[in-house]
């Protein structure tokens, strides 16, 4: 068919024999170009699109002599931008093929640069404190079962302050969301009590004014930056003013810098003494903080801190037996509830990216694939393997900088959002340090250009393997479409679809865990529930006990507001902010005191009358609290069904007395009933043993209450109303208002942030795979036009035909899925912690997600097999 053919290969074997091309070969080219025109126009086609064809059959004329200057052994950096230049013009020849790589590298990047963003935030940045990899947290250990509590009994702080060979500051904390009282208004913010020492752990110069000092304990309290210009208008006049908690004036002696917000939204911090108040060595109600000294290790401080634990173990061994104190770096101690799910969601989206990668990947084989000739030709004229890869991957790192902008623009939301969904999951002191700098710049620059490399790697040498002999042979066919090519076009295919798979897998497990705890049997009402915090200032007796009469006086009037249905009020709400929890003993089986690990646990609550009724909480025996359960008559408490069947398995419980340590006024008990248990923390949370006291019985705890609504009407339509009343009632009680729905779902914002996720990558890569899936068929399929159209010829049905595209596809479909499941099951168990009514392997959430990516991943195939089926035979030989 092409005569020339025979003096191009005679040529050929004459070069690889050392000879150099001469013109003559040249004009060999020339007439073996004007032949294919010529032939091209006998066709039909006009004369300047059969040259353009000619030219793409032959490899491109234009392009043969521009290869030529691989024999003239140029510098690299000529050569390197000449590769470029020509790589931007076939760029610009195939817009198509450039839009579409560019748009799925960008997806792919733009994700993971998003998700690294909040990442390296969180879990790679140093705290902005000076040394921080010397600031420690301090934990407590249980040697005998390697448990370990984020807390530090009141009477250890003292001995473990000792530990200077180890500590240059310590420092001890305790606190939350409280009332503060400024110029007779009143707010809920973040306010601890801190001792002297707390900024010198920290090293942390104050915006304005200056920091604790000896003697300020009990009259002095540093703001925030935010506090003192909400309230004063700015830093420097906050400086001297007063504000109040619990009826105990603090003079403003300093304003922190808006960078400092450690612990979690603290707005205040007021100054206690060195002393804790509460000294029980078995009472666990502060966190401590500490700084090493210069060249002490972490591994140095444990030793110490276990010879002083040894110590106190001798000396007290009712409550420091198997008692130890081990340090923890505080980045470590304030992301450890997040770690696992912000590296399961690093490790999904970079998930995301392989597939990206493996796309592209395959759009630029088949792209390699179609330039054969072009290949063999540039081989002719002395490129070798190298040069041809090299020349390719040029042409895929061009891709870079626009997939790189594009993904920046993309991340820059996708941060955004990520913040907004994260805010109540992550942890506040690093939300600061979620932001885009050089580090995020970075990594998206090396992220593009090394995603670039791989997707472009494999291709490039793929297509680089140029057999002159054959590819001579196949000078009019269309390009290479078997061998290595095809094997590893199907590889990158198996591979999205398997990793697809595994994502959308794991998303659903996700997901299906969402809606377990969405449906989760909590024990207690949900909707149409108001809940206020409601801070009454307290300090002695009589002022807890006033606030007690505030709190009755107050359910009473907001029961006359239209549409309540009921009121009461708690300390310990589910799913709310305050809690209490310790050990209790029952009179005649325990003694409150000696060795208190062997005394049962339980959660401590407080209740008013009327609360289990609001709150939809079943009274399964005996009686609810009523108003004449009050401080100067015989203590009473309630307990839950978990406390009475594990404490009285084969009695009834009413009668029993108890007494726990939530007072200092210890007394002893009564059961008066039992009532329903309920999922206190969370609806992930197992019910547990719990305690209910009468909020009048136990005043020092009371004054911080939680009031809740019961309304026909929507919660939130009373807000109006309550504050009024509040605030007529006392306006220097703080309140904060919400619902129980919205509680609940704060309970699982760590799920429902990692499903969001999970599900949103999921998607992304299954698109992504789908779309691979659409390009490689459709690619196989136009390759095969000539063999389709003699099938049709020799009297296939069309539906042969799309049998037979469709098969294949399924083939690589099946291999995929297969491998998916199996990278579900490997991956099954680093998460399975992290699930809630449903197995790491579940059937039936496998079936479901096959049952749906099976199908639509195969009708991605049916379109370009459809098309197979139309090719007219006599087109389709013509263009053999």
């Amino acid at each position: 068919m092409f005569p020339r053919l025979r003096v191009l290969a005679s040529r050929i074997r004459g070069f690889f024999a050392g000879h150099r091309l001469d013109e003559d070969f040249q004009r060999e080219l020339a007439s073996h170009l004007d032949l294919l025109t010529e032939e091209n126009i006998r066709r039909g086609l006009p004369p300047d699109e059969a040259r353009r064809q000619a030219r793409l059959r032959l490899g491109g004329a234009a392009q043969l002599r521009e290869t030529q200057h691989d024999l003239r052994g140029l510098p690299w950096l000529e050569t390197l931008l000449q590769d470029v230049r020509f790589g931007l013009r076939m760029l610009r020849k195939n817009p198509g093929f450039t839009a579409v790589a560019v748009i799925t590298l960008a997806l792919g990047i733009g994700a993971t640069t998003a998700m690294f963003t909040v990442f390296d935030g969180v879990l790679l940045k140093s705290l902005r404190y000076p040394d921080a990899q010397r600031i420690v947290a301090i934990n407590t250990q249980w040697t005998d079962s390697g448990k370990v509590f984020p807390a530090t009994a009141g009477g250890d702080l003292e001995d473990l302050r000792g530990a200077t060979d180890s500590f240059q500051a310590f420092s001890y904390y305790d606190g939350g969301e409280i009332g503060v009282q400024v110029s007779r208004s009143a707010e809920f913010v973040g306010a601890y009590q801190v001792d002297p020492q707390f900024f010198h752990v920290f090293t942390i110069s104050p915006f304005a004014g200056r920091t604790f000092v000896a003697g300020d304990a009990g009259r002095a309290a540093v703001v925030s930056t935010g506090f003192a210009e909400r309230n004063f208008g700015s830093g420097p006049a906050a400086l001297g003013q007063t504000l109040q908690m619990d009826h105990t004036a603090y003079e403003i002696v300093g304003v922190m810098p808006p960078m400092f917000q450690f612990p979690r939204h603290a707005q205040v911090w007021a100054a206690v003494s060195p002393v804790p108040q509460n000294r029980d060595r078995s009472a666990y109600n502060y966190y401590s903080v500490a700084k090493l000294n210069p060249g002490v290790s972490l591994a140095m401080a444990d030793a110490h801190l276990l010879s002083i634990a040894n110590r106190l173990a001798a000396a007290f061994p009712d409550s420091n037996r198997n008692k130890a104190f081990v340090v923890q770096p505080l980045q470590e101690h304030l992301v450890a509830s997040v770690r696992t799910s912000l590296f399961l969601l690093m490790g999904a989206v970079g998930t995301v990216l392989v597939i990206a990668c493996a796309n592209v990947a395959n759009l630029m084989l088949a792209r390699a694939t179609s330039r054969v000739r072009e290949f063999t030709m540039r081989s002719v004229l002395g490129a070798d393997r190298k040069r041809l890869v090299m020349q390719l991957l040029s042409e895929s790192v061009i891709l870079a900088p626009a997939s790189g902008l594009i993904g920046l623009g993309l991340a820059f939301w996708g941060t955004k959002a990520l913040l907004v969904l994260g805010a109540r999951f992550l942890p506040a002191p690093l939300l600061a340090d979620i932001h885009f700098d050089w580090r995020v710049l970075a990594f998206t620059l090396a992220t593009s250009f090394l995603t670039c490399i791989l997707f472009g790697i494999g291709p490039a040498w793929q297509a680089a393997r140029v057999d002159l002999h054959d590819a001579i042979k196949r000078a009019g066919a269309s390009g290479l479409s078997g061998g290595g090519p095809s094997r590893l076009r199907d590889s990158l295919v198996i591979a999205q679809i398997a990793l697809s798979l595994a994502l959308a897998i794991t998303a659903s497990l996700f997901f299906r865990t969402l809606l377990a705890l969405h449906g989760a049997a909590l024990g207690y009402r949900t909707e149409g529930i108001l809940v206020a915090y409601a801070d009454a200032p307290a300090r002695t007796l009589p002022e807890a006990l006033q606030a007690g009469r505030f709190f009755d006086d107050l359910f009473a009037r907001l029961r006359q507001i239209p549409g309540v249905i009921s009121a009461a009020g708690a300390m310990g709400l589910p799913a709310g902010q305050y809690s209490s929890n310790g050990s209790f003993a029952i009179e005649g089986k325990q003694s409150f005191g000696g060795d208190f690990r062997k005394l049962p646990y339980a959660g401590f609550r407080l209740a008013s009358p009327r609360y289990f009724a609001t709150m939809g909480i079943p009274l399964i025996r005996g009686r609810d609290f009523d108003d004449g359960d009050l401080y100067d008559r015989p203590f009473v408490a309630i307990i839950s069904e978990s406390l009475a069947r594990q404490n009285f398995p084969n009695e009834d419980p009413i009668g029993h007395r108890i007494m726990c340590g939530l007072d200092w006024n210890l007394k002893w008990m009564t059961v008066v009933g039992v009532v329903g248990d309920v999922r206190q923390s969370s609806p992930a949370a197992q019910p547990g043993p719990e305690l209910y006291m009468p909020l009048q019985q136990h005043p020092f705890t009371a004054n911080e209450a939680e009031v809740v609504v019961r309304t026909s009407a929507n919660p939130e339509s009373l807000i109006p109303a309550a504050q009024k009343i509040i605030h007529e009632m006392n306006p220097d009680v703080a309140t904060k208002f919400t619902t129980m729905n919205e509680l609940v779902s704060d309970s699982i914002s760590g799920q429902r942030f990692s499903t969001a996720l999970a599900s949103s990558f999921a998607a992304l890569a299954l698109l992504l795979a789908l779309s691979g899936m659409y390009a490689v068929v459709s690619y196989a399929t136009t390759q095969r036009t000539a063999e389709f159209g003699m099938r049709s010829a020799l009297g296939a049905q069309p539906a042969n035909i799309i049998r037979l595209v469709v098969g294949g596809a399924a083939r690589l479909a099946a291999i995929g899925v297969m491998v998916g499941v199996l990278l579900s099951i490997l991956a099954g168990s680093l998460f399975s912690s992290m699930l809630f009514g449903v197995k790491s392997v579940d059937a039936p959430t496998y079936a479901l997600v096959i049952s749906i990516v099976l199908p639509i991943t195969l009708l991605a195939a049916a379109l370009p097999a459809w098309r197979a089926s139309r090719v007219d035979p006599m087109v389709a030989l013509r263009h053999e």
